[in-house]
C-alpha cells in the first residue's frame, strides 16, 4: 500500500515504498496492462448499456435502435436479422421507425452499422415504416432484441454521417 492512514491522518508513502511499487509494476508490466485493458472494456460496455437504456426509455426523433428484427417479424430472414431502426416520429404511446434495408448476420456495434456513411445511401432504408408501441419497445429491450441504441448530437453517429442537415 502506498499511503497509510493512521489516526485519521494520511501519511505520504516513503521513497522505498514508491521504489518497490515502481519495481513491481516494471516486473509485472504486462499484467498491469491486461488489467487496465479489461477494466477499460468493462467501463466502456457499462457506458454503452447506460446510453442504450436512456435512449430506449426516453426516445426522441432521429434516435437509432439496433435490433434483432426476427424478434419483431418472424417472417423475416432468420440469417440476416440485425438491422438499424431510425425513429421518425414519436407519437403518444408509439414510435414510427424507418427500417434498415441492410441486414447483418451478427450483432454489430452502431459504428459498424453506419460505417462509411452507409445511412446516406438511397437504399439503406426500406420504403415502408414500422410502428411499435412503447410497451413493445420495452419488451424488446428486456429480451435483448434491442441490443444498442444511440442518439446523434447532430448529423453524425461516432463520426459517420447518418442524416442530412435538413432532417434535424
Amino acid at each position: 500500500m502506498l499511503a497509510n492512514i493512521q489516526g485519521g491522518y494520511l501519511s505520504p508513502p516513503s521513497f522505498n515504498q514508491i521504489k518497490r511499487f515502481v519495481e513491481w509494476n516494471g516486473e509485472n508490466f504486462e499484467w498491469v496492462l491486461v488489467v487496465l485493458l479489461c477494466a477499460g472494456l468493462v467501463l466502456s460496455s457499462l457506458h454503452d448499456n447506460k446510453i442504450t437504456k436512456m435512449v430506449v426509455e426516453q426516445p426522441q426523433r432521429n434516435d437509432f435502435f439496433f435490433v434483432d428484427y426476427f424478434a419483431i417479424d418472424d417472417d423475416s430472414d432468420a440469417k440476416y436479422r440485425y438491422v438499424p431502426l431510425r425513429v421518425m416520429e414519436v407519437k403518444g404511446n408509439s414510435l414510427v421507425f424507418k427500417v434498415g434495408n441492410v441486414a447483418q448476420t451478427k450483432r454489430l456495434s452502431p459504428t459498424k452499422h453506419v460505417k462509411a456513411d452507409r445511412a446516406m445511401h438511397k437504399r439503406y432504408y426500406r420504403k415502408e415504416t414500422l410502428e411499435l408501441s412503447l410497451a413493445q419497445i420495452a419488451d424488446l429491450y428486456q429480451s435483448n432484441a434491442i441490443y444498442a441504441a444511440v442518439r446523434p448530437r447532430n448529423i453524425f453517429v461516432n463520426g459517420w454521417v447518418v442524416m442530412n442537415r435538413s432532417e434535424l
